[in-house]
């Protein structure tokens, strides 16, 4: 999932850029690994501030930020009690656990 600018139409004949991009987010089931490695350092050699990866095996979210060439430089891994506020919209709190299926 990716939150970018606004104005849909600048994307009518082409996909959004990384510069277009707020936030990218991953749901994690089987890819866990290649999503963090793998994904997450391309996202951060393109300049995504704010990415952040699902682990719904686990129940937990990885949140990468300041990213570099080489990678991110901070990273947060919250669980689903946690809550977290996107870097671009400071007016908003997201609950790991409304992102998660209820466990039965």
């Amino acid at each position: 999932m990716a939150v970018v600018k606004s104005d849909i139409w600048n994307y009518e004949e082409a996909h959004p850029t990384f510069n277009d991009v707020y936030l990218i987010m991953e749901i994690a089931d089987t890819t866990l690994n290649s999503d963090r490695e793998v994904t997450g350092t391309v996202y951060a050699r393109s300049g995504i501030e704010d990415y952040w990866v699902l682990d719904i095996k686990n129940r937990q979210l990885y949140v990468d930020r300041e990213p570099t060439e080489e990678g991110y430089q901070r990273e947060m891994i919250l669980t689903e009690n946690d809550s977290i506020i996107p870097l671009r919209f400071s007016d908003c709190v997201v609950q790991v656990s409304q992102m998660l299926h209820p466990e039965s």
